[in-house]
């Protein structure tokens, strides 16, 4: 019977003593007798802290970003390979921070029909500058008509 009293007594978060059931501080470690936070005070905190945390994140990622792209790319070479048919382009980034692209290339016949697609990521393209790049695409059993790339 001692054991069901024990567990339904609240004790004080700083030092332990006992305390009535709406305390959580003793009169001891609550000499100025100040009022304790509510639990929405502290919900609220939390809440606005981590709406700060997003904010502050979705701040850095923009700033680090900037200055980077856009991207072109134009097709240089097209080649057979074995399976399908290599694609060798070039991507320039036309902004001031180096970066990588994402190119997609899509490969068309004469009438204009999508064959095949691919994806790739160029390696870090400086500023101003251009990188080649080379992406095989399996199952071509011609050389398409034409080729687009989509860098972004």
């Amino acid at each position: 019977m001692t054991d069901a009293v024990d567990r339904d007594a609240r004790h004080c978060i700083k030092c332990g003593r006992e305390v009535g059931p709406d305390e959580t501080l003793c009169a001891y470690c609550n000499r100025a007798g100040m009022t304790p936070p509510s639990a929405s005070q502290y919900h609220g905190t939390v809440a606005v802290a981590i709406v700060l945390a997003v904010a502050a994140l979705a701040i850095a990622a923009s700033l680090s970003m900037r200055g980077v792209g856009p991207f072109a790319g134009a097709v240089r070479e097209i080649t057979p390979a074995d399976p399908g048919y290599t694609i060798t382009f070039t991507a320039t980034n036309e902004g001031n921070n180096a970066g990588r692209a994402k190119c997609q290339l899509a490969t068309f016949d004469a009438t204009g029909r999508r064959l095949r697609t691919a994806t790739t990521i160029t390696d870090q393209i400086p500023g101003g500058g251009s990188v080649d790049a080379s992406v095989t695409i399996p199952g071509l059993e011609a050389a398409p008509a034409s080729v687009t790339v989509d860098c972004s």
